[in-house]
């Protein structure tokens, strides 16, 4: 059953954006427990917690899931650029470079044909880091917001 919560004077879907948060906090959670074993499975896993990261903070800005899944779709640089635009200053610093290697892949749907020497460019265990760093920035974003603080619109 699909539970319906009016929507806030600014705009912003802070319920969907929680929910966003929360899935990629499980997506993240994923590709560190199978990095070792399943390195396509992460890979795949941290791109998806990264948009989802990302969406959420939109979502909290008041841009809609529908405009989200239309203009950005699973464009990971897109979406960091107009989390960006909107606002965000958390990136983790080497967000932009995952991203920028990830997309190309991710926004075809095409992460297992990604090379060995792009594959070997990165070091996983530090993107799970960065993606975890991600979603706590956008948290703590969320919080600002929420509690009124400088971020409060």
């Amino acid at each position: 059953m699909t539970r319906r919560v009016p929507r806030r004077r600014d705009g912003a879907d802070r319920s969907l954006a929680a929910t966003f948060r929360r899935n990629a906090a499980g997506f993240h959670q994923g590709a560190e427990a199978v990095l070792t074993r399943h390195p396509e499975g992460a890979r795949y896993f941290l791109a998806i917690a990264i948009e989802l990261a990302l969406k959420a903070y939109l979502l909290d800005r008041g841009i809609s899931d529908d405009w989200n899944r239309v203009y950005l779709r699973h464009d990971l640089v897109k979406a960091l650029r107009y989390a960006r635009r909107a606002g965000f200053t958390g990136a983790p610093a080497k967000l932009h470079e995952l991203a920028v290697l990830l997309s190309p892949y991710y926004h075809v749907h095409a992460i297992s044909e990604m090379s060995a020497d792009v594959i070997a460019s990165v070091c996983w265990t530090e993107a799970c880091t960065t993606v975890r760093d991600l979603i706590g920035a956008v948290a703590e974003a969320a919080r600002r917001r929420g509690s009124g603080g400088e971020d409060a619109a």
